[in-house]
């Protein structure tokens, strides 16, 4: 799936990543959106913090940590990643507008998180495989400053729910290449790996988690 993706085609990645997702309800929601916004600002986020961001029971907060998949801490119980957003240090840099560097999990967590965050981010990384830049200024409802203009981005399609492995079983498929020849090299040797123009990616995570954003974010930017 090289050059201009058709409507289908981001449709349908956009519906499988939704569907791999994990289900949440309006509490989830809220606490999902509340850490992404906490975990932007560059921090380890503490659960009481993220309790009084997020205007949830303490309770609903510590289960929460304790049993959802993607979610990891420090040695003293602070939130450091989370479905996308790492300060770990990642492949792909990640500077949310009023947040210090932290790092995204893959190429298309960026798209995933700035339009329910609502602050746009500056993404850096570089081609796995010629080591070329790449950069980009992610907005809310677009993609601006693209570094090199040809860049793409490369996707699994997911077959199953994403689990506490979803970085080795999918995020490590989801990278950005400067060219599409770069990419297709790449790819050729791997199953299942699609490839989209960078905006056309960028529609594929607006519109995967477009459901968890069904309400204002907590932090206007």
């Amino acid at each position: 799936m090289c050059g201009m993706a058709s409507e289908t085609s981001v449709r349908t990645l956009a519906d499988a990543i939704s569907a791999a997702t994990f289900e949440v309800d309006e509490q989830g929601r809220r606490l999902a959106i509340g850490l992404w916004e906490l975990l932007a600002l560059g921090d380890p986020v503490a659960p009481a913090a993220l309790a009084r961001h997020a205007a949830l029971d303490r309770s609903v907060v510590d289960h929460a940590i304790e049993t959802w998949p993607g979610l990891f801490r420090d040695t003293d119980g602070a939130v450091i990643g989370f479905w996308g957003l790492s300060i770990p240090e990642m492949p792909h840099r990640f500077q949310a507008d009023g947040g210090k560097p932290i790092h995204a999990w893959c190429a298309l967590d960026p798209f995933l998180i700035v339009p329910l965050i609502r602050r746009k981010a500056r993404v850096e990384s570089h081609d796995p495989v010629t080591g070329e830049a790449i950069a980009m200024t992610v907005h809310p409802d677009s993609v601006a400053d693209l570094s090199p203009a040809s860049a793409v981005v490369s996707f699994l399609v997911p077959h199953k729910p994403f689990d506490q492995g979803v970085i080795q079983s999918f995020c490590n498929y989801v990278h950005y290449f400067a060219t599409e020849k770069s990419a297709g090299g790449w790819a050729a040797s791997r199953k299942g790996i699609a490839v989209l123009p960078v905006r056309d990616a960028f529609e594929v995570g607006r519109l995967a988690w477009k459901r968890f954003g069904e309400s204002a974010p907590l932090i206007q930017g």
